[in-house]
């Protein structure tokens, strides 16, 4: 059997599928497999691993008969050997040390172990502003060991970037009724489980941005996607006796929408109050500082200011006897 089993569900991947699988066949550890799930490509992506697999018996093909990347995963694992799992995308590199360092630091870790790495975007033209914004961010979040501080702000571990026991991964439903977007629906999985995310101080994993990605052109993916299903989880994982939402901006009002579908009562504060004498979507507008320092309360924030101002605003909270991510979480 293969130490590691790494699942790469691929989708009209032509252009870059064997530039990825030839980064895992220069790995420095060699006792790995590949479960490649065809999600019904019409490109070449097919012939590519066909022709890679026929001279590296490591790499083995499946065809998704469903289709979408959630059943592709279920497959994946369904088909997978190895004591240890992790995901791996069609369009991305693996530094040659990736699988070997992960390897070392979770057979080293205690039980409930997620293990994952920094990540560095590459492209042919500039990265974007907020895409490297994502990046420092995520890899300052997990080397800091506050994963779970943020959960309900983002995803909180790339993708393509973890390692963790196959057992463990199967002990707590697999990949089975993830909801999209299914990266950040498998975080909260880990999360309600209570696993320990430990993260390597090198790059585990080049991550291509290109306009054609998934998470670039699916519904799935977007701002309201994400929402819906963080708050939902939110409302699943996180017990209070009162909600308090904070900020005015964008995410505030997408979150105050969907929380006035779901029938979630809660108050709406800000800095400036007086700026919205009528409210905002028929709510009425606090002033923050009418935020009591009781037990029960917990606050979402739908803004993230600069390093002060968000230092100030901390310093707040904690006036309140309000700890992040226990009482207050970052949308």
């Amino acid at each position: 059997m293969p130490k590691i089993s790494l699942i790469m569900p691929f989708f009209q991947a032509g252009d870059f599928i064997r530039e990825a699988i030839l980064s895992l066949m220069d790995q420095d550890f060699s006792d790995w497999e590949l479960i490649a799930v065809d999600d019904q490509s019409s490109d070449h992506s097919r012939s590519v691993v066909e022709e890679l697999a026929a001279d590296d018996s490591r790499i083995r093909l499946f065809i998704n008969k469903e289709k979408g990347i959630i059943p592709a995963l279920v497959l994946g694992l369904r088909k997978a050997k190895g004591e240890y799992v992790g995901r791996f995308d069609a369009d991305d590199l693996l530094p040659p040390d990736r699988l070997r360092l992960m390897l070392n630091l979770l057979e080293g870790s205690s039980a409930k172990t997620i293990v994952t790495g920094l990540v560095q975007y590459f492209s042919d033209r500039p990265i974007s502003t907020g895409y490297a914004k994502y990046q420092d961010w995520l890899n300052e979040l997990n080397l800091n060991g506050q994963t779970w501080t943020d959960i309900y702000r983002e995803c909180v571990i790339a993708s393509p970037n973890w390692l963790m026991r196959r057992e463990e991964l199967l002990n707590i439903g697999g990949f089975n009724n993830l909801e999209y977007p299914e990266d950040y629906d498998w975080c909260f999985r880990c999360y309600q489980h209570n696993f320990e995310v430990h993260c390597l101080s090198s790059t585990t994993l080049l991550w291509r941005e290109h306009p054609n990605r998934t998470s670039r052109n699916s519904a799935h993916y977007q701002q309201e996607s994400f929402f819906t299903l963080k708050l939902q989880r939110f409302i699943e994982l996180e017990s209070f006796e009162e909600l308090v939402l904070w900020g005015s901006g964008r995410k505030a009002r997408i979150t105050a929408a969907l929380l006035k579908k779901k029938g979630i009562r809660f108050r709406w504060m800000d800095l400036e109050p007086h700026r919205f004498p009528e409210g905002i979507l028929g709510f009425p507008i606090e002033d923050y500082r009418k935020l009591e320092s009781r037990s029960g309360i917990k606050v979402l924030i739908g803004v993230y200011p600069n390093p002060a101002e968000r230092k100030d605003l901390e310093a707040f909270l904690l006036s309140r006897h309000l700890k992040p991510g226990s009482d207050y979480w970052y949308l």
